[in-house]
């Protein structure tokens, strides 16, 4: 399965470059090159070999000029955004006088309406793993891989329409002042209000890992959860529908496993670090049938600004840049010779990965999105 190659991947990278990873990861070639300058330099002569646009060199180290232009960028809000806003938003400003007007809550539908409209103002959109696909090539402008490094990205983290900018971990999150003195372990103690009572916070989404979790907690093991088996999730979320305290956004799922309102959450790794290491709050992080996956950066198809997206996008995902959220969220690089921040290597979801870790399969989310969302949303709304 392609998820399953593309996660082997991705730990047999990261190993060699963070030493941190688990047993059960596998080992990376050893001619990888081992700091951010030597990537640059040693893919700055195939870049330059384009007949548009500056060398990858250029690119990674002074993006060209563009001042007095607004561009938008569009994220999931709250820490996560924060992050990029720090680590490669206000950088980009002062090199080039580009200025971002930032928008918070990634859209699909919106993406679609401004394309379908003609009317587009978006132009750089980091999205989950359930787009980007061919199945939206109507929606997205094709990258441009003569700017953006793209044999430095991680394996099957780079397509026509999508490029890999952070990777992180949908996992559990538990208040340990609700746990009267127990630890969770997996997902069947999610499901188990009678041992871990308790309000349980899920995402009202169809496809970011709720059926997923659900069959995990009923018994299937993670490389056999896909095709989904609808029915069998449904019937087990079923078990704990009275008790799920729904989360539309990341910050929703911080506060309330924070607060003490759920007992345990799904959460995307970041999260659950800024709950307890930014908040102060009694929470910790589960690990076990964690879910490895990745958000992409994608231009709309008629972005106003699409040559500036693709320098942006080029930079943010060079070697000397990828990491830089790192330094306030713990969400690991893309790029294989990108170095994170050395005090969150424990907390990132490629450092925790192990024989229990699963991986969205992306082309089956995209390809039947709207046949599982339409069941997730008939199964919510009884």
């Amino acid at each position: 399965m392609a998820s399953m190659r593309r996660g082997s991947a991705i730990v047999a990278a990261v190993c060699l470059l963070f030493t941190a990873c688990s047993s059960g990861a596998t080992p990376s070639p050893s001619s990888a090159p081992t700091t951010a300058a030597s990537a640059t330099a040693s893919a700055s002569s195939a870049a330059s070999a384009s007949a548009s646009g500056p060398a990858l060199a250029e690119i990674c180290t002074k993006p060209p000029k563009h001042e007095g232009t607004t561009v938008t960028f569009v994220s999931y809000g709250g820490a996560y955004q924060k992050a990029q806003r720090t680590g490669w938003l206000e950088p980009y400003s002062k090199l080039t006088g580009v200025q971002f007007a930032e928008e918070e809550g990634t859209d699909y539908a919106k993406i679609k309406s401004q394309v379908q409209s003609g009317q587009v103002t978006w132009d750089i959109v980091d999205v989950g793993n359930d787009f980007g696909l061919d199945a939206n090539a109507d929606l997205l402008e094709p990258l441009d891989y003569t700017l953006i490094p793209k044999d430095q990205i991680l394996d099957g983290f780079s397509g026509t329409y999508r490029v890999g900018d952070i990777t992180y971990g949908v996992a559990r999150a538990y208040n340990t002042d609700k746990m009267a003195g127990q630890t969770p372990t997996g997902w069947a103690d999610f499901f188990d209000t009678q041992k871990f009572p308790g309000k349980r916070g899920l995402w009202k989404y169809a496809t970011g890992g709720v059926f997923e979790f659900a069959l995990m907690a009923d018994g299937v093991g993670p490389k056999d959860l896909y095709p989904l088996d609808v029915a069998r999730a449904i019937k087990k979320l079923d078990t704990i529908k009275s008790d799920i305290v729904w989360w539309d956004t990341g910050a929703q799922s911080q506060e309330r496993v924070g607060s003490g309102e759920v007992a345990m959450t799904m959460i995307w790794n970041g999260r659950g670090w800024s709950a307890k290491h930014t908040d102060n709050k009694p929470v910790e992080i589960q690990w076990h049938q964690q879910i490895l996956t990745a958000d992409y950066f994608v231009v709309p198809k008629g972005s106003p600004n699409k040559q500036i997206a693709m320098e942006f996008i080029a930079w943010a995902t060079c070697a000397n840049n990828n990491a830089a959220p790192s330094n306030s969220i713990p969400y690991g690089p893309t790029n294989k010779f990108s170095k994170p921040n050395p005090s969150v290597i424990p907390d990132l979801a490629v450092s925790n990965v192990d024989d229990s870790t699963a991986y969205f399969d992306d082309e089956y989310l995209v390809k039947n999105f709207d046949d599982l969302d339409a069941k997730f949303q008939a199964w919510v709304g009884q």
